[in-house]
């Protein structure tokens, strides 16, 4: 054996490509002839280790122990190339075994190219994204234990899948179940004549087991990612329901997180830890007041359990909240059991601090953050007690919006007063209770009205005279809408002292993690509107998005620790396209034969499968199911 040095030309532009192989002699019935034995690619090392190379790549290949004084001459360089050389040569030799063993399995019949018909093509990409999930989590080996058999545990997987890759009612998940997927061919046993309400009974025995669901999924979660930080993020949103829902207690009128108000409404508090992966959840009535929530939710997790005499321990986990729920109560609450925590308090604590906000740009204190957006943040420690600092805050972003969205107002409100004295001067409004009623509708519509607008009404003597209406703009008007230093600022309060402004700033901005979330509920899954008109329906209907969310956060999970920084809702649509479909053809003898087979995965499909560490591999189906007459 030696090794051959090959020069090609491209005939373009003139380039000159090297590349080097191992071949030997043969004798042939025309002569003496050269076989290649292995490409080698475009070798680095010096021409004078050629031989050592070759040797070295002979005995590899023949099988021989390792010789003593060949492998004291072999360089470092011999040897990486002689390991790759191999590595390239195993992966051949394993290519041609395989081709030998599928003609081997080869099943040749001629066939009739124009009955060739192809039907039933079914989604196969994103179900077999969330099966590999599904296993990870070990979620039907839980089922099991909690007395589900293995029908329930096949059906409870294609519900729960279905909500993540074709939200919707649970009615729409049972048609995506029976026309639209494959995920029975995945699952087992086999649920492709599954009934409406088979869907509807999973849904309500999930929630049953609501808890222990819940307990397994936390502790399966910290085995596979047990880097993750000890963090939980709180927050409260709510959900609008189609109907009057007059039969369903958790039904009630209240402020709509989407504008929704028209509809009665149902509240989910939801707790998730730093990365996004839900800890817990409960369903409370739909007017229920975000600081009502907390104490309950830490009860459920047992955080409360015997907590008050310990010390503050950050081996529990650090609690972040926004204003919404950190009430004096609430937060008399974490102190009184001890908890790390992470909040901006209702109310305006900023104004305690306006001299401070004043003049930020000329005190060395405050430290400044650049964000990704070009906008700074400037942070500044404040400590109130032993144990308790504030970070006091300036997002200039921030400071843009604020400053936008009170000078908007105000022009409204302008523009509002100016349509009134049009109304009046043509007379609409004459009689003085209406005009001051007018005033007070503006009123409530624009809660600092009186502090930015003096507004006038002069009426004549004799009531015959229209009635006057003149309005300015007050002083503080202006300062308010250009010049309020307390615009883009606000407080946050932690008891994690040995942190630096900076660090506290970053974590409580953890909070966009539980915004996510909501945003996945409500959006890529499908959630609102709530359909059913019983409690126990709708909360079993949440319930069933929760577990379809501990699906979609570890997908996101994955791919974006390999710096791959998609969301669900794009990655949906690029699986979308690898199916699976139906064949049919005849073949001489009359036969009708069906042939279910899963699409080669294209690159932008093994891309996301890599990334999760599948490997995709569904056997084809195939069978003769009539004779053609």
């Amino acid at each position: 054996m030696f090794i051959r040095e090959i020069k090609t030309k491209n005939k373009k532009n003139g380039k000159i490509y090297m590349k080097h192989v191992l071949v030997e002699s043969i004798r042939t019935p025309r002569g003496p002839r050269q076989r290649t034995i292995m490409q080698l690619g475009c070798l680095t090392i010096a021409r004078k280790n050629w031989p050592l190379l070759t040797a070295e790549l002979e005995r590899r290949i023949a099988g021989q122990g390792e010789l003593g004084q060949l492998e004291k001459k072999l360089t470092p360089a011999v040897q990486r190339s002689a390991e790759l050389a191999m590595e390239n040569y195993g992966a051949r030799q394993k290519r041609k075994v395989q081709s030998v063993a599928r003609e081997k399995k080869a099943d040749y019949v001629t066939i009739d190219r124009n009955s060739i018909n192809s039907s039933y093509s079914r989604s196969i990409g994103c179900e077999l994204v969330a099966h590999q999930i599904w296993g990870d989590l070990k979620i039907s080996h839980s089922l099991s234990s909690l007395g589900f058999t293995p029908h329930e545990c096949s059906l409870a997987e294609a519900v729960i899948c279905g909500r993540l890759i074709s939200p919707g009612s649970d009615l729409h998940t049972w048609k995506w179940i029976r026309n639209r997927s494959a995920i029975d061919e995945i699952s087992s046993p086999n649920l492709s004549k599954v009934g409406r309400n088979a869907v509807y009974t999973i849904s309500d025995k999930l929630y049953k087991n609501k808890a222990a669901l819940e307990k397994h999924l936390l502790e399966q979660e910290k085995k596979l990612y047990p880097k993750r930080d000890y963090i939980y993020l709180f927050d409260l949103t709510n959900f609008h329901l189609e109907g009057q829902a007059l039969g369903n207690e958790l039904a009630a009128r209240g402020k709509s997180k989407q504008k929704r108000s028209d509809c009665p409404l149902i509240s989910l508090a939801l707790i998730v830890d730093a990365d996004g992966f839900p800890v817990s959840s409960k369903v409370y009535k739909g007017n229920i007041g975000e600081p009502q929530t907390l104490k309950e939710i830490l009860e459920e997790l047992n955080l409360l359990d015997n907590s008050k005499e310990q010390e503050l321990s950050f081996s529990k986990p650090t609690l972040i909240m926004d204003r919404g729920i950190a009430t004096k109560d609430n937060i008399a609450l974490l102190k009184e059991y001890h908890f790390p925590y992470i909040l901006i308090e209702r109310g305006a604590r900023n104004q305690d601090h306006l001299d401070a906000f004043k003049n930020y740009q000329d005190d060395t204190e405050f430290e400044c953050i650049e964000r990704g957006n070009q906008e700074k943040v400037w942070v500044k420690k404040n400590k109130i007690s032993e144990n308790t600092l504030e970070i006091l805050c300036i997002s200039e972003g921030r400071k843009k919006k604020e400053q936008a969205m009170s000078k908007r107002w105000v022009d409204r409100a302008a523009e509002d007063i100016i349509r009134l004295q049009t109304s009046i001067q043509k007379g609409n409004l004459k009689a003085y209770d209406k005009i001051c009623k007018r005033i007070g509708r503006l009123q409530e519509r624009y809660p600092s009205f009186d502090k930015h607008f003096n507004i006038d009404i002069e009426l004549s003597e004799d009531g015959k005279k229209k009635p006057v209406l003149s309005f300015e703009k007050m002083a503080v008007s202006s300062t308010l809408t250009e010049e309020n230093p307390l615009h883009g600022t606000y407080v946050i309060e932690t008891n994690h002292k040995d942190k630096s402004a900076t660090e506290i700033w970053h974590l409580y901005m953890l909070l966009t993690k539980v915004e996510s979330a909501f945003r996945s509920l409500k959006s890529d899954l499908g959630t609102r509107p709530l359909y059913h008109q019983g409690a126990k329906r709708s909360e079993a209907h949440l319930f069933t998005s929760i577990l379809a969310y501990h699906l979609l956060v570890n997908i996101e999970y994955r791919i974006n620790q390999k710096k791959d920084m998609r969301q669900w809702h794009t990655i949906r649509d690029v699986l979308e396209t690898h199916r699976r479909s139906t064949t049919t053809f005849i073949d001489t003898d009359k036969n009708i034969h069906e042939v279910k087979v899963t699409g080669t995965p294209e690159a932008m499909h093994c891309e996301i499968y890599k990334y999760l560490g599948m490997k995709v591999k569904i056997d084809r189906q195939t069978k003769i199911i009539a004779r053609s007459l």
